[in-house]
């Protein structure tokens, strides 16, 4: 429970060491709060600088040692410091007094299942290998979870409290052979539990309408509240910004509240108190968060509930019922609530939720009064920026990771400069947890590894470190060279040492057939020149080289060479080749089968960094890596960064990860070959500034994430290629799996994502793609089966304005796809300069069978004036199935300030394949007869063109490409196999158009819904603001404003028109509306 500060001032930039008193000067909470947080700082940092992460005191050589009795864990008792956070275990049993500290603890181990901090620990695994560990956090406690702290002399709480919560944990995943020491992503499930979340918060100020309140201050901008108030928003329910989060506030910290001295059933509780006031009290309609310690204690947020107040009796009630595990067996029960501390929290959210809009205007996007509420809000995307109330706005960001229960901000508010606390992009308060590794257990055998460290270290006994050490002396002299102590340590294994200095090698250093050896050298220091390769590992297992720098000419091999080997580390080395347009040699090159290897931490400047390379003389004719990882290294490449193509295999999890690439005219990462079952590789948390396209891969079980991707020019030379491509590798049948996720791509002239390889099952969400020649792309070789293209942020794709312009330029376009869903993404400046393309879209769809384009922001798309060929906020050509275009803004201009051109703009443009001879199914033929000339150009747009050749069969010529398209069958009532017709609908859409055309054109071979739009034209009255094509349509509660013809219908056999407001008139088949339809819309 957070207490009612005035503010919270602690900033760790600001580097204070204390805080000082002036005399006669007013003391403030903030003032003595600051004073034990900057205490708190230095404590802890000053520990974990000494102790290290997690150390176990020396004085307790037990603390939180784990033994086992009965199959029981037990926790033994003493101190651990956790990232300076002390954690202690008092004990459990008989009292014993404690010497050092005069103190009483407990003699013996605690439970697993009796923590302190854990009332209701999760049932301990049945069988595997579990990694055991220790969760620190800091909290807040008040008199609702202590009332000890209530002070009966004074009736009323003085202070509140910081406590450290530990909780001793079992990881659910399995740790296979997992060690103490391995790394925290070699652990299944540790890297992402200890992970942070990435959610940030911004706050500022809003110009909201004034309100007609006298007792409200006049609108002077900035804060309007009459009140001094310190905010917090708090998450409730984990999740992205616009994925799933949600979170409450309040004005008063979130410290209104009070302890529950009665459950009376279970939507009535009783309090014991209402509060002092109306201001810092409970009333009818305030929402409530219900809690107690187990809650609490289980990382859980508290039960949201709508409350109504009997002031008389001190109880509140409310709907839904609590859950089972937070009430009694039996009601009334005065001595639950004690037992649980249970207690309720006043929030102040309540009714219509804001967002701002332009212009000062404001925009509901939820009503926490509403049936069914469940009183909390959610996290919008990025794009928004929620009001609280008098002036007070937020926004939410968040990358992959996004939101933690529980995290929090605060933000000050004051009235004297009409102020609010400036947070931007701010990381949470709290909670943070702080973890540690305190053991392995193997359920069967009923052991545990020990990993904890203790302090101080234990003394070491004389150095072991080298086994051999070489000199650059006894190296030249050759009393001593590296290959001779290479050749003495082949059969017994050991460490190399090579003192500082330059070391010549007349040949490779030969390391064949060696198994445990470390070659290390004193870092930079240490320099080996060769005319080609420096070192050979083949058929080695165990090797390690490290801590050693090399220069190569480049001639005849690439500077580290592994040929078959099994558990190899390169790591903190700098690799310089100097190679030419003639020799390309690499920096480290595999061969052979490679399983286990790590290269950490390099510098490499070559002209290629790491590669795979099969094919030459004396190499094996491919490579199969296994278990590969590429971490931590500064690749700076003429040609390529990381390659591995052609004829190479992947088995295992491979991990290319926190990269930086420098150059690569080439391309930067590429993975091509193919992977075998079971194998899945990460593409994450690279920086590449390259010349050549970025990431080229397309094999399967691929993620690319969270990666920065930018398109540098090297001198002349501009950038080339995409940012993201997926490639077919050996199997041209492409991947099963990929995911593209959180990562930001900028200057690309083909495209920012590019898939041109079939996959089955392809997810593209959290992008940004910024400048480049298309946006998010499929192209005439891919083929999927399902795609989800969600909450992508493409801005300024530009095509070239020279001659080799493609045809077709698109913020997001899908082709060949069973199913798609292009949803929540921000499209905005596509082609706004002039070019030669035919087709401009924000959306495009060519050939998906079931398409989903929901809840997109659309706008300038094409030039502003004097545009060439036709463009379109969303573009869905045939053949398809079904096709949903729903709650998506589409908009030809920013501001929507410029007038009529002769612009073939569309908002929406959905059009069938023309009809073959005697075809009778509806075609591009029932269109021509209401736009002739626009709608033959619509349909060859972009080097597409579409052909029925019968009910069932649609042929697509794309740009040189061919193929058919087949409908799927349904059986009619007689058990025939039948066509049905295509499906479209389009409900709550805002459009606004500008132009020589209409503003949606659509046609479906069966049935149509266009309902809820508000549809804009601004054109000649000549033109028609709608027109569609369909045998059967429902028309309902639409919106047209253009002066001319509002809505034309062509080739329906069944319309229902109802409730649509239009100045201009509706026809079908030519005719006025008939009855009764005419009189049931608003025409004119």
């Amino acid at each position: 429970m957070s207490a009612d500060f005035s503010r919270i001032r602690h900033d760790p930039l600001l580097d204070w060491a204390g805080v000082e008193l002036k005399q006669g000067g007013v003391l403030l909470d903030a003032d003595a709060n600051e004073l034990v947080a900057v205490i708190d700082r230095r404590a802890r940092a000053l520990a974990s600088d000494v102790l290290g992460r997690a150390t176990v005191s020396s004085t307790t050589p037990d603390a939180f040692q784990l033994t086992l009795l009965a199959g029981m864990l037990r926790i033994g008792r003493g101190r651990l410091y956790v990232d300076g956070l002390l954690a202690e275990c008092h004990g459990a049993g008989s009292p014993e007094w404690d010497t050092l500290l005069a103190e009483t603890r407990g003699a013996d181990p605690v439970r697993y299942d009796q923590q302190p901090y854990l009332p209701a620990p999760p049932a301990l695994p049945a069988g595997g290998r579990h990694l055991v560990y220790l969760d620190v956090w800091q909290r807040e406690v008040t008199h609702l979870e202590a009332p000890a702290l209530m002070e009966i002399a004074v009736g009323v709480e003085t202070s509140s409290r910081v406590q450290t919560v530990w909780q001793v944990r079992v990881l659910a995943e399995d740790a296979g052979n997992a060690a103490c020491a391995s790394a925290d992503a070699a652990i299944p499930g540790w890297a992402a539990l200890i992970a942070p979340g990435d959610g940030r918060l911004s706050t500022g100020t809003f110009e909201v309408p004034p309100i007609d309140d006298p007792c409200r201050l006049p609108p002077t901008g900035g804060y309007r509240g009459v009140e001094n108030h310190l905010y917090r928003v708090e998450i409730h329910d984990a999740g992205t910004a616009g994925g799933g989060a949600t979170f409450k506030w309040s004005r008063e910290n979130a410290s209104v509240g009070a302890r529950v001295s009665s459950v009376v059933s279970a939507t009535e509780l009783e309090l014991d108190t209402i509060g002092r006031d109306d201001v810092l009290g409970f009333k009818d309609g305030d929402w409530v968060e219900i809690v107690d310690d187990r809650r609490e204690f289980s990382q859980l947020p508290g039960e949201m509930r709508r409350i109504g107040v009997d002031v008389a009796n001190r109880r509140v009630s409310f709907t839904p019922a609590l859950p089972a595990a937070m009430l009694p067996a039996a009601f009334p029960d005065s001595v639950f609530p004690g037992q649980r501390n249970l207690r309720v929290k006043r929030w102040d959210q309540r009714g219509r939720v804001l967002r701002t809009g332009p212009g000062g205007t404001t925009v509901q996007v939820q009503d926490l009064d509403a049936p069914g509420s469940s009183g909390v809000i959610a996290v919008p995307g990025a794009a928004t920026t929620l009001l609280l109330e008098d002036g007070v706005t937020v926004n939410f960001q968040s990358g992959a990771r996004g939101f933690k229960a529980g995290d929090w901000w605060v933000f000050a508010a004051r009235t004297a400069d009409a102020s609010v606390e400036i947070l931007q992009a701010a990381a949470p308060r709290g909670i943070h947890h702080h973890y540690a590794r305190l053991g392995l257990w193997d359920v069967a055998a009923g052991t545990i590894t020990d990993c904890r460290v203790h302090w101080p270290p234990a003394a070491g006994g004389s150095d072991c470190g080298c086994t051999e050490c070489v000199t650059p002396e006894s190296h030249a002299s050759g009393a001593l060279t590296i290959q001779a102590a290479v050749d003495r340590l082949r059969d017994t294994g050991g460490t190399l040492c090579l003192h500082t200095g330059t070391y010549v090698l007349a040949a490779p250093v030969d390391v064949t057939g060696v198994r445990s050896l470390t070659i290390r050298g004193q870092g930079p220091a240490t320099v080996l020149a060769a005319s080609g390769s420096a070192f050979v590992f083949a058929s080695a297992a165990a090797v390690l080289l490290e801590k050693l720098a090399i220069v190569s000419l480049g001639r005849g091999g690439s500077a580290v060479v592994l040929r078959t080997v099994a558990g190899a580390r390169l790591s903190e080395l700098a690799l310089a080749v100097l190679g030419n347009a003639d020799l390309r040699a690499a920096g480290i090159g595999l061969q052979g089968i490679c399983a286990g290897v790590a290269i950490r931490d390099n510098l490499i400047i070559a002209p290629d960094g790491i590669r795979a390379e099969t094919g030459a003389e004396g190499v094996p004719k491919a490579v199969i890596t296994a278990a590969l990882g590429v971490e931590r290294n500064i690749l700076w490449c003429r040609n390529q960064g990381i390659a591995f193509n052609g004829t190479v295999g992947h088995l295992y999890a491979h991990t290319i990860a926190d990269n930086q690439l420098i150059g690569c005219r080439d391309r930067g990462i590429a993975l091509g070959g193919v992977a075998l079952p079971g194998a899945g590789v990460h593409i994450r948390d690279n920086a590449l500034n390259v010349n050549g396209p970025g990431i080229t891969a397309g094999i399967d079980g691929l993620w690319i994430e969270s990666n920065k991707i930018v398109a540098t020019r090297q001198g002349q030379r501009a950038p080339t290629g995409s940012g993201i491509t997926l490639l077919a590798g050996l199997d041209k049948n492409g991947s099963d799996q990929a995911q593209i996720l959180a990562n930001q791509l900028s200057g690309w002239p083909t495209a920012g994502i590019d898939i041109r390889s079939p996959v089955q099952e392809l997810v593209c969400k959290l992008n940004i793609v910024e400048g480049c020649g298309q946006g998010i792309v499929m192209n005439d070789d891919a083929q999927a089966g399902a795609v989800s293209i969600e909450n992508n942020h493409v801005t300024d794709t530009q095509a070239t304005t020279a001659g080799d312009a493609p045809a077709i330029t698109a913020g997001i376009a899908v082709a060949r796809v069973a199913a798609a869903t292009i949803a929540g993404n921000t499209i905005r400046r596509v082609n706004v300069q002039a070019t030669r393309a035919t087709l401009t879209a924000g959306v495009l769809a060519v050939g998906a069978g079931r398409v989903r384009i929901t809840g997109n922001d659309i706008s300038e798309i094409g030039p502003s004036s004097n545009p060439s060929g036709i463009a379109a906020g969303i573009t869905v050509r045939s053949p398809f199935v079904e096709t949903a275009i729903a709650h998506n803004h589409v908009r030809r201009d920013a501001d929507g300030s410029l007038g009529i051109d002769d612009a073939a703009w569309l908002a929406v443009l959905v059009l069938e394949a023309a009809a073959g001879a005697g075809n009778a199914a509806v075609g591009n033929a029932a269109f021509v007869a209401g736009a002739a000339s626009f709608v033959a150009g619509a349909d060859r747009s972009g080097g597409v063109s579409t052909l029925r050749l019968d009910a069932q069969r649609t042929l697509v010529l794309a740009q040189g490409r061919a193929y058919i398209g087949v409908a799927a069958t349904e059986t009619d009532a007689a058990g025939a196999a039948v066509v049905r017709g295509t499906l479209l609908s389009m409900l709550g859409n805002v459009l606004a158009a500008r132009g020589r055309v209409p503003a949606v054109m659509a046609m479906a071979g069966g049935d149509a819904m266009v309902s809820d739009n508000r549809i804009e034209l601004r054109a000649t009255d000549t033109v028609t603001a709608v027109l569609l094509a369909t045998p059967a349509l429902v028309l309902n509660a639409n919106r047209v404003r253009h002066a001319g013809p509002a809505i034309a219908v062509l080739n329906a056999n069944a319309v229902t028109a109802l409730g649509n407001l239009t100045q201009g008139g509706i026809t079908v088949g030519g005719a006025a509306l008939p009855a009764p339809w005419n009189a049931l819309n608003l025409i004119g």
